[in-house]
């Protein structure tokens, strides 16, 4: 399987757009988070697929930087199903339900296709889910911001798998103390994590720390991941 990041802070290759927020796309219809700039939003999933070959897609939590581009995908496919978290507007999701579009709520471990999965909503500080692809040997967690925690999506995912974890996505590390760091990354290798993909609003200290536990590559727009 390849998932292919669509949206990140900085792009992998030449031509990628990239902006503040996180999409990543699964199996080349499913997609995880919007980004937060429509314009580029599109022009990076153009690059891949078009909107119409969209059938899914999993909001981590309802921030702009995540949910940027929803609307305008919505407006080219109005056929999609959209899976948010009991956090999510109620506001938004009727904007959406009125350009046809079919929004499932819920909390809990939901399995959406085989093999992939929508971890339960953790509440604080921000409500959010995550998105975890398991294939025969490994489990990716795929993460918007991680507001509750990178290391508390991960337990969920080795407690519910018990298989060696990957991590992909934004892990809200920019501003946090050397030693918070290290905490976490301590936490994700006694999870199981053994390779990682920083983005978005991780941060390069997380970033230079992280290897010292475990494989870590950059992602970026543009990025594919073989899984």
């Amino acid at each position: 399987m390849e998932i292919r990041v669509i949206f990140d802070n900085y792009p992998a290759g030449k031509g990628w757009g990239a902006g503040w927020g996180f999409s990543a796309l699964v199996d080349r219809d499913l997609l995880f988070d919007t980004g937060s700039d429509p314009d580029i939003f599109l022009q990076n999933l153009l690059r891949i697929v078009e909107p119409e070959e969209i059938k899914q897609v999993v909001i981590s939590h309802p921030h702009w930087d995540h949910t940027g581009g929803l609307l305008s995908l919505a407006n080219k496919n109005p056929d999609l199903e959209v899976y948010v978290g009991e956090g999510f507007s109620k506001k938004f999701q009727e904007e959406l339900e009125r350009k046809g579009v079919k929004v499932f709520r819920g909390n809990g471990w939901r399995k959406i296709r085989e093999n992939i999965w929508i971890g339960p909503e953790l509440k604080e500080p921000v409500p959010e889910q995550f998105l975890a692809v398991e294939n025969g040997e490994a489990v990716l967690i795929l993460a918007g911001c991680s507001h509750p925690g990178i290391e508390n999506f991960a337990r969920l995912a080795s407690e519910k798998f018990g298989k060696p974890l990957w991590v992909l996505g934004g892990f809200h590390l920019f501003s946090s103390s050397l030693e918070t760091i290290r905490k976490v990354a301590e936490q994700l290798k006694n999870a199981g994590v053994v390779k990682a993909y920083p983005s978005h609003c991780t941060g390069d200290k997380a970033f230079k720390i992280f290897a010292d536990y475990f494989e870590v590559e950059r992602a970026g727009s543009g990025k594919s991941i073989k899984f």
